[in-house]
């Protein structure tokens, strides 16, 4: 497999923060007790600059629309992404300073984030269909990092915009500020029918679905999307549906360095597989690889093709 040839672009459109992780920590402690951790890592984060990076780094022109923080951090990430060879034209500097994610590690590659989101909200409908307009080669879009992002923001008029203009569209909402409740259920359901393919995780499906079945939240959520649906399950692989096949794939067994990006990389790998014209089960399997290559490796979201092919041979 070699760098992406067809001249077919990405805009992704999201947070990027700085992820501030804790490791590890099996328990959390009371309110107005202490603990420890074993170590400590800052790095550039957030779904949206995340799957940039591993998309930028598999060779797929990759653009991202964000807004960064108006402080010494918000220069380093733009910097960092555009080193990195994520076309940057469509960041721009906020009023206020720079999201930060701060996440708590368990020892088994499970976190959790606590998050300040900063100058993340101040991306407007308005930038984000203006940018897809102008970037004539990107051809699909990722929206992810949904609840992350302005609550004002129209996503709808985002997805429609994106397929007059004959891009794919996909998804990932990641986890509701607020809870799932009813109203946030209704929020995403209402979406899928302008998104090709959504990409949840499986507590994420479950929950929107309010469904402990997994296969019946598979099916609900697939009914609804205009292609198909991938759920992440981890270790456990992903599973793809639409009208017409199921296709299951198991994950690689790895040893897990910590998970932070694990879906965002699963998603870059997915659509690097579409955007080569690859079929289905293809482009699952490279999701789950490039999943596992980033959760293992210690050179972070910027993958090698080697260390990829060396798991899809094996």
């Amino acid at each position: 497999m070699s760098i992406n040839d067809k001249g077919e672009g990405v805009c992704i459109v999201g947070n990027a923060n700085i992820d501030v992780l804790m490791k590890s920590i099996d328990r959390i402690p009371e309110w107005g007790t202490e603990t420890t951790v074993e170590s400590y890592e800052e790095r550039l984060g957030g779904c949206a600059a995340n799957s940039a990076l591993v998309l930028a780094s598999l060779g797929m022109e990759t653009h991202m629309v964000s807004t960064l923080g108006n402080d010494q951090r918000g220069q380093e990430l733009k910097e960092t992404l555009r080193k990195a060879g994520v076309n940057v034209d469509g960041l721009k500097t906020g009023e206020k300073g720079t999201g930060m994610s701060l996440s708590l590690n368990r020892s088994d590659g499970e976190r959790l984030f606590v998050t300040y989101p900063g100058s993340m909200f101040e991306t407007t409908c308005e930038e984000v269909i203006q940018y897809l307009s102008n970037a004539q080669n990107c051809k699909f879009i990722l929206l992810t990092g949904y609840f992350l992002l302005s609550p004002n923001i129209d996503a709808r008029k985002i997805f429609k915009k994106a397929t007059e203009l004959g891009m794919i569209t996909l998804f990932d909402t990641g986890w509701p500020i607020h809870g799932w409740d009813q109203k946030t259920r209704d929020d995403i359901t209402n979406l899928l029918p302008f998104v090709d393919y959504f990409l949840p995780n499986e507590i994420e499906a479950s929950a929107i679905t309010n469904e402990d079945d997994p296969n019946k939240a598979l099916d609900i959520l697939a009914a609804l999307c205009r292609k198909g649906i991938v759920v992440k399950r981890g270790g456990g692989g992903s599973i793809y549906k639409d009208t017409d096949r199921n296709v299951d794939t198991k994950g690689y067994k790895v040893q897990v360095r910590d998970t932070v990006g694990a879906g965002d990389s699963y998603n870059a790998g997915f659509i690097y597989g579409l955007s080569m014209g690859w079929e289905i089960p293809k482009c699952v399997g490279l999701g789950n690889a490039v999943a596992a290559t980033v959760i293992s490796r210690d050179t972070g979201f910027h993958v090698q093709w080697n260390d990829i092919n060396e798991l899809l041979n094996n």
